[in-house]
């Protein structure tokens, strides 16, 4: 759609085969009375109440990607920031702390007190000559000090400086009881045989951090704007069976999985191809050998969405 948008500006007479009943493709949001068809023929219909949504394909955008941002700001969908990390959350492992979950909170300020505490220990025993000096070194505690929340002896314990970062047992207060009463650190070797830092990671990468953003209502609210502004060059329930192409441009050979069954062809200049490499694979398509082997060759990352 988006190539159909700019294109028919440019002046090109454009036409969308849609093999859904719907815009948008991966991109879209399931509400409370939609039903889905899997490809298998399984039906299920989502009773959610008013209000509540879940986004099947991609369900965030992150800051930088400037292009999506700039159409949405065109189409005119509104955006709200998206919560990419809740310290509150929980992390699980089968293989730590008996099966109890842990806060990503407690797993995340622990690890780094415990590194903090072991680097600290290298560097005051001159461990790490090599690379860094005298100077550098003094400025390394005092980082590691400030990052890990240690304490003055460079020890990551329970107390009042941990639990400003890793919280409390008992929260600050007023009155009689108001005195907090500091969180007991997550030993680090349970952390460590748990693998829940493995998680940690995650949210440092550059296509999670923050900020994130996601549409108002779900992600569907982007295929919705741009079928919006293209909505007559497209058709929908067409499942694509044949590519041809010559040295006069393209045909392409459709279904009409609604109620027809009828195959129709189309024929144009060029042909703007978006059908997953998986699903190409299985066509009748009009390339080299060499093309067709690279088609049915690349390899895509297993996937799947999860709630509670």
């Amino acid at each position: 759609m988006l190539a159909a948008l700019e294109m028919r500006q440019a002046g090109y007479k454009v036409k969308v085969l849609e093999f859904n009943n719907r815009a948008g493709g991966r991109n879209w949001t399931i509400r409370g009375g939609d039903t889905v068809t899997e490809l298998g023929g399984f039906t299920q219909k989502c009773e959610f109440d008013e209000g509540l949504y879940i986004n099947p394909g991609p369900w965030r955008i992150p800051y930088h990607h400037n292009g999506l941002l700039a159409y949405c700001r065109r189409l005119g969908v509104q955006l709200e920031p998206f919560q990419q990390i809740n310290h509150n959350a929980m992390l699980h492992s089968t293989k730590g702390f008996g099966g109890k979950p842990q806060r990503i909170r407690d797993v995340k300020i622990d690890f780094q007190g415990h590194v903090s505490e072991l680097l600290a220990k290298a560097t005051q025993k001159g461990k790490l000559e090599e690379g860094i000096g005298k100077e550098d070194q003094e400025m390394l505690l005092q980082a590691l000090r400030s990052w890990g929340a240690l304490d003055k002896g460079y020890q990551y314990v329970k107390g009042a400086i941990s639990a400003e970062f890793r919280g409390y047992a008992k929260d600050p207060g007023g009155g009689l009881g108001a005195a907090p009463v500091p969180g007991e650190p997550l030993a680090f070797k349970d952390l460590l045989s748990s693998g829940l830092w493995g998680a940690l990671a995650n949210f440092s990468l550059y296509e999670f951090q923050t900020t994130m953003f996601q549409p108002v209502g779900g992600m569907g609210r982007i295929g919705d704007a741009f079928a919006k502004e293209v909505k007559d060059l497209i058709t929908f329930n067409a499942k694509v069976v044949k590519i041809e192409q010559g040295d006069k441009g393209v045909t392409v050979t459709y279904e009409d999985t609604g109620k027809s069954g009828e195959t129709h062809t189309e024929a144009a200049d060029w042909c703007v191809c978006t059908i997953p490499l998986t699903i190409l694979s299985q066509i009748d398509i009009q390339v080299s050998d060499r093309m067709k082997a690279a088609i049915g060759a690349v390899p895509y990352a297993s996937s799947g969405r999860k709630t509670s």
